[in-house]
């Protein structure tokens, strides 16, 4: 803290700047976008392996000033991880297609997401060189962080596990699931009023470093606590085979859903999501830089991307692909003003989409 405070005193008066950032990305590997409110499970084709969806859409005002950031945040992050199996069942059962045969599938899904609004405080140590000092071999070593106070409005937390199978002579049916379900808008009866407000404290940290020629970056964002008092919690068990057999051999009929419904304080470590990469900028190319690096997203692993960027006149650009995600987004950079688009196919097709708009004010 006290050599936070000595750059910002060392910093120049009118060093400071302010920023406005809006950020969206939405994605679906079984879906496209635009089906997301009305869903059917003939809408759905899933890719083999785990699927992954995820919605990251942030808004924020801040003010830089020396090696200190600070201002106003709104954001809502939330991401599914689902089987194959899992979907394959959905779009067979919804979607009213005929048995042609027996059939199992093992299930696994599952949804973490907040909403919320609050302050950011940031702060650097370190400094890397500007693009001129880079140029002549200078190196540099930055550790940025970030605090974010947030006053949560959503939290949705669902989870299924099990197994399930068809019989295709008799066209029937066989479930034993595991249910889990947190979250503000549950409600079921006799339920007691509940803070309708949560909190959170979330932390980012990252390192970076930047050569001659080559420079590397490592962060780790929504490190932290999410809490919410007396959140509405559902816990059950689906299983279809009801008839069992007592010790004194009666025949005895279970329900077929089992569970209970509960209000318990939530208090949960925050979905952390990861990234990494490397850059490198050959001699002969001038200001052309590549670059490669991955996001590790919370339940899922890593999904990478290359880029490149290159100067354009007196602005910059940027083109990066999300392997994963099969979306090429273009960046374009031009006296403070930053636009930033991308998609996996045009129109109502689209299964990944992303766009961002900054604009940097120095005052």
């Amino acid at each position: 803290m006290a050599v936070l405070a000595a750059a910002a005193a060392a910093a120049p008066a009118n060093d400071g700047a302010w920023h406005l950032q809006l950020h969206s990305a939405q994605h679906s590997d079984a879906t496209r976008l635009s089906q997301s409110g009305d869903l059917q499970g003939s809408d759905v084709s899933p890719r083999p392996g785990r699927n992954l969806a995820y919605l990251d859409d942030e808004l924020r005002l801040t003010r830089e000033q020396g090696a200190w950031t600070w201002g106003l945040i709104v954001r809502s992050r939330a991401t599914l991880v689902a089987s194959e199996d899992t979907l394959r069942l959905y779009r067979q059962a919804d979607g009213g297609q005929p048995l042609t045969a027996d059939q199992q599938w093992q299930l696994d899904a599952r949804l973490r997401g907040f909403s919320g609004r609050g302050l950011v405080l940031g702060g650097r140590v370190g400094q890397r060189p500007a693009p001129a000092a880079e140029a002549h071999g200078a190196t540099g070593w930055q550790l940025d962080w970030e605090l974010q106070a947030l006053q949560l409005g959503r939290w949705r937390e669902r989870s299924i596990t099990g197994t399930a199978s068809a019989d295709a002579e008799s066209e029937t049916y066989a479930f034993t699931l595991r249910s889990y379900k947190q979250s503000d808008r549950l409600e079921f009866p006799f339920q007691a009023d509940h803070p309708r407000r949560g909190a959170a404290l979330l932390g980012r940290v990252g390192l970076s470093w930047a050569g001659e020629r080559w420079r590397v970056e490592a962060r780790v964002q929504d490190l932290g606590w999410l809490h919410w008092r007396q959140l509405p919690r559902q816990e059950a068990l689906l299983d279809s085979r009801t008839a069992g057999v007592d010790a004194d051999g009666y025949v005895v009929y279970r329900p077929l859903v089992q569970g209970q419904n509960t209000q318990s304080d939530l208090r949960r470590a925050a979905p952390a999501w990861a990234s990494a990469s490397v850059g490198w900028r050959p001699g002969w190319a001038g200001k052309v830089a590549a670059e490669a690096g991955a996001d590790v997203l919370p339940g899922f692993g890593a999904t990478p991307w290359l880029g490149v960027s290159l100067p354009v006149g007196t602005a910059a650009a940027a083109l990066r692909w999300h392997a994963h995600e099969q979306r090429l987004s273009l960046q374009c950079e031009w006296r403070g003003l930053t636009l930033r688009a991308g998609t996996d196919r045009p129109g109502r097709k689209a299964q990944s989409r992303e766009f961002a708009l900054g604009w940097r004010l120095a005052i």
